[in-house]
């Protein structure tokens, strides 16, 4: 083989060397590409954000007043036009553009100036400065698009960083040509191929020079070898005058040659010693023949001797299991020395109760015995076979496996009976184990769904022959994920092992119990499936479950809600049954909780229903198909509108207008509550924008509901920060309102009550809305950091009927002021109520005695009318 050459190892180490050289370098090639365009990413971002720092004195007269916009942005287009710069990659600028779109400063193209570049695409027909825009109005950002370098003809792929100037409604940027990068790095990686071929060649002439006679010794001495090996009669000396006194090669002729001449001296003397060996060799052996014959004899006769004496042995003792003998004639019965350790017997103990082993088997399985025996004893079975348990010294039962063959007498009658005892107690055991694994689940000790799977499965034959009928309780704990991210999931599972043994306990043995997994049950009652019956069932399973428990030092509400099924009247098929028992179970959720549904047709209507809206809600957004109405607030004392609340609407293509009532619920279940409310944050901010515009000398604020969800989300502030950001919206002009009952439910209050609290720090406005209907103590007053508080429409409607909470509204009203917190009643429809609230001396008022809810173009009208009170 060519690896066993040594010039051919050496070469291909070398050549592992220069691989292993050459993947280093394209590691550091590929690394020095991806730095270098890095490194021209974070530059465009440093020529942008110095040429934005560059134009910030003249921002700042324009902020202060000194200077007019549009003598700012002269300046600022002057002092851009002269930022140009070139760099290793070539000339660059430094361009500036309008949030409209206009293109205020082209240094290289200067004929662009003025014109409206709004529609501008690249060669893909990706919007170039609406990108450019977008990110901009967030304040700074990369854009990557492909344009036409001047001269050359292909599109080539282009990025530019953009840094937003709100105050001039405008932005400046700069660009690089990804091609640009790739040239240079493409340069650099020829010249450094270049130079490690040079010095490749160099190494390797270095290499053969040196090595060369080191090489040629070594050949001289494989082909010495080769004709020693082919004639061993001859000595092949080897001719050491041609390498340099001294040297190894010289040094390895000359060795070679000694070593030569001495082995051929001991090979001709060992020649002659074997010859006189072979003469010994030859005499002993025909003694010794006679020998091996004589002992040969010997040793099958002691084998033979030893098979036989040791075959009993070996078969009674040899075995794992206990060998028995019992002669039926004399009751006797002889048994190996295991039956003394598989009973945890002495060898004394052992003597002495042989003849007990009857007693000691379980009470229960000696009808199995028997019944085994008799028939193997009557030729109904050719063998005995029986499992049964054993009791040990210990007094604890184990399982044996007993097989046994009868030997009969001449008249046919059973005289023996010969076999053994296995002990199979641990096959049992892994038997249970395997059953329990399959059948039972691993924390509660219930049936898992497989097992509840096949008993309802022969429920349900015997229902459709007739013989029964029965019903399904699905039960879901209310709020359970609340106790795992509260206390974790240990005390999670402890709570449901509580849950099972109390289920257990109430339905009893003669139905079963299951665990479907989380915080899902099931139990099936057999052969009951009256409504009254039933009905008494549920409530006791609420009632006995619905309580305060103690966990992680914190008390929860535990209550349950459950969904029922009765087959064969509600399906004859196990999914249809669990489906069904699932959709009662959803209604008695949507019903409030801690209750329970019988399954009916329509239940599966409304949640078809249901999933065709759902799928329509996770396209309306990115088909732009919801809509902002605004309802004003209206200030008493003035007459004035104070401020819009924001109330979405959801216009279908294919249902029309539809109303928050009707899916803003299915909104919060499915969580598309987090991407729609960010929306009408935007929205409402961008509409307030307008508002500011329209009304220098009046803060007319917009007020926009939050969900719980969308609070507790990690970036909710951020979310808000953003959209006041891009829509350049004073903070007091946005003003967040929060339902209090939702916001006491919340398992995470306290960090969202320090979210509002960073809102409120930047002068957002915070509202609690429904005021009345919660909490609404003055310790809970307190804590959270509310500007408004919105009395609830329940208490308005009384002013107009005298009812009992007349006397709280002023209350309420008088409470709040003394906090320093401003009032709106809300539902406000008549005169009576109006007047009333007015003597009160709420501060402001919404409801349809003003307005009610109204697109944006007839609201911004509301605003310029003197007395809507």
């Amino acid at each position: 083989m060519w690896l066993d050459k040594t010039l051919s190892r050496i070469l291909l180490a070398l050549l592992i060397f220069v691989a292993g050289l050459i993947l280093a370098v394209g590691i550091i090639t590929k690394k020095f590409e991806v730095n270098l365009y890095d490194y021209r990413r974070q530059e465009l971002k440093r020529i942008s954000e110095v040429a934005r720092n560059s134009i910030e004195p003249v921002i700042a007269q324009y902020r202060t007043g000194e200077l007019s916009r549009e003598a700012v942005l002269h300046k600022v287009r002057d002092r851009v036009r002269t930022m140009t710069y070139s760099d290793i990659f070539g000339a660059n600028y430094v361009f500036m553009s309008s949030y409209q779109g206009v293109m205020l400063v082209q240094p290289f193209e200067s004929g662009l100036e003025g014109s409206d570049q709004s529609q501008l695409t690249d060669a893909q027909g990706y919007p170039i400065l609406l990108s450019l825009i977008e990110q901009a109005r967030q304040g700074a950002g990369y854009v990557t698009y492909f344009y036409h370098p001047p001269g050359r003809a292909q599109p080539q792929q282009k990025v530019s960083y953009v840094v937003g100037i709100p105050e001039l409604e405008a932005y400046i940027g700069t660009g690089m040509y990804v091609e640009d990068i790739q040239t240079s790095y493409q340069e650099f990686l020829i010249q450094l191929q270049g130079i490690f071929l040079f010095f490749f060649l160099l190494v390797m002439g270095a290499q053969y020079t040196l090595l060369q006679p080191l090489f040629s010794s070594y050949q001289l001495l494989i082909q010495a070898f080769d004709r020693f090996k082919r004639n061993s009669g001859e000595a092949p000396l080897l001719a050491a005058a041609t390498y340099r006194q001294g040297s190894e090669a010289e040094r390895l002729i000359t060795g070679f040659n000694a070593m030569l001449a001495e082995m051929w001296a001991k090979n001709t003397a060992m020649l002659q010693a074997h010859a006189e060996l072979t003469q010994s060799h030859e005499e002993l052996t025909a003694g010794n023949e006679e020998l091996i014959a004589l002992y040969t004899e010997l040793t099958a006769a002691n084998e033979l001797l030893r098979t036989s004496e040791e075959r009993y042995r070996l078969a009674m003792e040899g075995v794992n299991d206990v060998i028995y003998d019992w002669d039926l004639r004399t009751n006797k019965i002889a048994l190996s020395e295991r039956w003394n350790n598989i009973l945890g017997l002495s060898a004394v103990e052992g003597v002495d109760i042989r003849l007990g082993w009857e007693t000691r088997i379980h009470p229960e399985d000696k009808v199995i015995r028997e019944q085994a025996m008799a028939d193997h004893f009557t030729g109904k079975t050719p063998f005995y076979a029986a499992e049964y348990r054993v009791r040990n010294q210990n007094g604890e039962y184990f399982w044996v496996l007993s097989r046994g063959k009868a030997l009969l007498n001449g008249n046919g009658s059973v005289i023996r009976l010969a076999g053994s005892f296995t002990d199979i107690n641990e096959h049992k055991r892994r038997e249970a184990e395997i059953w329990r694994l399959a059948y039972r689940d691993p924390l509660t000790g219930l049936a898992n769904r497989r097992l509840l799977t096949e008993r309802l499965r022969s429920e349900l034959l015997l229902a459709q022959n007739g013989q029964g009928s029965g019903t399904m309780l699905y039960l879901d704990l209310d709020n359970f994920k609340f106790v795992n991210d509260s206390c974790g999931h240990m005390q999670g599972d402890q709570l449901l092992i509580e849950v099972a043994g109390t289920l257990v306990q109430l339905v009893g043995e003669d139905h079963l119990v299951a665990r479907l997994g989380g915080d899902e049950f099931v139990v099936l009652l057999t052969n009951i499936s009256e409504t009254t019956v039933v009905s008494q069932y549920a409530a006791t399973l609420i009632k006995a479950l619905s309580k305060e428990v103690n966990l992680c030092a914190h008390p929860f509400f535990l209550s349950v809600s459950i969904g029922i099924a009765c087959y064969p009247r509600n399906g004859t098929e196990v999914d249809e049954i669990l489906k069904n028992a699932d959709t009662a179970l959803y209604a008695a959720k949507n019903a409030g909780r801690n209750d329970y549904r019988f399954f009916e047709n329509s239940m599966q209507e409304n949640l078809i229903q249901k999933l065709k809206m759902e799928r329509s809600l996770r396209t309306a957004l990115s088909n732009e198909e919801f809509l902002l109405y605004f309802q004003p607030i209206v200030q008493l004392a003035t007459g004035r509108v104070a401020g819009f609340e924001a109330l979405l609407r959801w216009h279908n293509p294919h249902r029309g207008l539809i109303f928050p009532d009707k899916f803003i619920p299915l909104v919060e279940e499915s969580g598309l509550i987090v991407p729609i409310g960010k929306w009408v944050i935007q929205a409402a901010c961008a509409f307030a924008r307008r508002l500011a515009d329209m009304t220098v000398d009046q803060p007319i604020y917009v007020a926009v509901n939050v969900s719980v969800k969308q609070l507790a989300c990690d970036d909710f502030v951020q979310v808000v920060k953003a959209a006041l950001q891009a829509a350049v919206l004073p903070a007091n002009r946005l003003e967040i309102e929060i339902t209090e009952t939702i916001l006491m439910n919340s398992d995470c209050l306290a960090s969202n009550i320090a979210k509002l609290k960073e809102l409120k720090a930047i002068g957002v406005r915070i509202a609690l809305d429904d005021f009345g209907t919660g909490y609404s103590s003055l310790t809970y007053l307190k804590q959270l950091p509310i500007d408004v508080v919105k009395i609830d429409k329940g208490f308005v409607d009384d002013l107009a009927t005298s009812g009992n909470n007349v006397p709280l509204i002023g209350s309420i009203i008088a409470l709040a002021h003394n906090l320093g917190l401003e009032v709106v009643a809300e539902g406000v429809e008549t005169k009576e109520q109006c007047e009333l609230l007015q003597i009160w001396r709420c501060d402001s008022i919404q409801g349809y005695l003003i307005s009610r809810p109204v697109p944006e173009a007839e609201a911004l009208r509301l605003v310029n009318k003197d007395n809507l009170a």
